[in-house]
């Protein structure tokens, strides 16, 4: 009996999923675990600090800590650059974001803390679904027999 042919898997293109003139200046990668649970983070993130995130991964091409300007953040956000420094210093009061304050050039905003948070939501995630569960940052108890 011959080999059943496979089954054509659609594309995922990220210029398919958009379109292809919206993708020739680029696009930015996002984590759909953090698309789906900033809000849960604790504290959580509000909508304006995730949009100020995703221009940050924007900026960010590998482990080192991206620096754009506030003025270039806040004008493709559509807000003032005060605003924009706002929401930045939400994020660091929440534990998420650390900026290394630089003289003569633009601070570098190292999302790390963040990243760990989610990393720590994740894990506690799946142990729910695994029924071993606790509190991010909590020990699970252990029964002795």
């Amino acid at each position: 009996m011959p080999p059943l042919p496979k089954k054509a898997q659609p594309s995922r293109e990220v210029s398919n999923r958009w379109t292809e003139p919206l993708t020739k200046q680029g696009w930015t990668p996002v984590s759909d675990f953090f698309l789906d649970h900033y809000a849960r983070l604790d504290p959580p993130i509000t909508n304006a600090e995730a949009i100020l995130v995703i221009h940050l991964i924007r900026h960010k091409w590998d482990d080192a800590p991206p620096f754009p300007g506030f003025t270039t953040l806040a004008k493709r956000m559509g807000i003032s650059t005060t605003a924009a420094r706002g929401h930045a210093r939400s994020l660091e009061r929440k534990g998420y974001l650390h900026r290394q304050m630089r003289v003569g050039t633009t601070n570098k905003f190292d999302l790390t803390k963040l990243f760990t948070a989610l990393e720590k939501l994740q894990a506690f995630e799946e142990g729910k679904k695994e029924g071993m569960a606790t509190k991010p940052g909590q020990r699970r108890a252990t029964v002795e027999s």
